[in-house]
C-alpha cells in the first residue's frame, strides 16, 4: 500500500523547537531523507493494497484497499478507500499533510452511518480498522517533532543500516520513543520499534520486500495483544490523473 505513513502532534510547536535545538544533525538528515519520501515510493499515483490482520488466536481478516497519493506544494495528500470485504467497502480515510511540526489532518468516512469524522488529539492513538496500525502511525508527525539521535550502524537482514532514535515529547503521543533502522542507500526504514510511555516495547515494524524505493510488503507486530498486520502492495499506477477535488473532505463517499 506503499502506503500511508506514521504519527502526530500539535502541542509540539513549542516542544519541536526545543527538540530541534538538541538534535543530532546526522540523525536529523537521515530522518528528513526518509520523510521526504512517502511510503508508497512515488509522489503521485494509486495502488491496490492488501492488509491482513492475524490475531493471537490464529484468526485472520483481510482487507483490499485503493490508496491514492499526490504531493502538492510540498505536502502529501493521501486517500485510502476500502474495497473488500463487503461489510467494510466504502470506508475511507483522507490524510492531508500540514506544515512541519503539525499533525496531518485526518478525516474518516463511515458509509453505513453517512458520517464524516475528524480524527484528532488522543483519537490518533486508536487502532485504524482494528489493525495494528493506529491513526497516528499513518502520520509522521511524532518523528518530525521529536528529538533525534544516531545510535550507530546496525544491519537488518544483511542490509547495512543507520540506527536512529527519536524521542517524542508530545503528551498526546502514544510512544515515548521510536527507533528506526534506515537503509541509507534507499532512504527507507528497514525496521522500526515503538516504545510506550513506560519504556516498554509496544510494536515492531519490519519491511519484508522493497521494489526500488517502494515498500512492497511489511508487517507490524503488536507485542501487547500478540497480533500482526501485514501490508502488501499488489498493483501500482503512477500514470493515473488524480484531480485536486479527490482530496477534499467533502469528496469522501463520492
Amino acid at each position: 500500500m506503499r502506503k500511508l505513513s506514521a504519527i502526530l502532534v500539535m502541542a509540539a510547536l513549542f516542544a519541536a523547537n526545543l527538540a530541534e535545538a538538541a538534535d543530532d544533525p546526522a540523525a536529523r538528515k537521515l530522518l528528513d531523507a526518509v520523510m521526504a519520501k512517502n511510503a508508497a515510493g512515488f509522489q503521485a499515483g494509486q495502488s491496490k493494497t492488501a492488509l491482513t490482520l492475524r490475531l493471537a488466536s490464529g484468526k485472520e481478516k483481510t482487507w483490499l484497499t485503493l490508496a491514492r497519493v499526490v504531493r502538492k506544494d510540498g505536502k502529501m495528500r493521501s486517500r485510502i478507500t476500502f474495497l473488500q470485504p463487503a461489510e467494510d467497502a466504502g470506508i475511507e480515510l483522507l490524510m492531508l499533510e500540514q506544515g512541519k511540526g503539525q499533525a496531518a489532518q485526518q478525516f474518516l468516512w463511515l458509509p453505513k452511518m453517512r458520517r464524516l469524522r475528524r480524527i484528532g488529539g488522543s483519537q490518533r492513538n486508536a487502532a485504524f480498522m482494528d489493525t495494528d496500525f493506529s491513526f497516528g502511525d499513518l502520520d509522521s508527525h511524532g518523528m518530525q517533532g521529536g528529538e533525534t539521535k544516531k545510535l550507530g550502524n546496525e544491519p537488518v537482514g544483511g542490509v547495512p543500516c543507520a540506527r536512529v532514535e527519536v524521542t517524542t515529547p508530545d503528551p498526546d503521543e502514544a510512544y515515548s520513543k521510536i527507533e528506526l533502522w534506515i537503509d541509507e542507500k534507499l532512504s527507507v526504514p528497514r525496521q522500526m520499534t515503538f516504545y510506550g510511555k513506560d519504556g516498554k516495547l509496544v510494536k515492531t515494524l519490519t519491511v519484508d520486500a522493497i521494489d526500488g524505493s517502494t515498500l512492497k510488503k511489511f508487517h507490524m507486530q503488536n507485542h501487547v495483544r500478540g497480533s500482526t498486520t501485514t501490508v502488501e502492495t499488489r498493483e501500482i499506477d503512477t500514470k493515473v490523473v488524480l484531480p485536486d477535488a479527490a482530496f477534499q473532505p467533502e469528496a469522501l463517499g463520492q
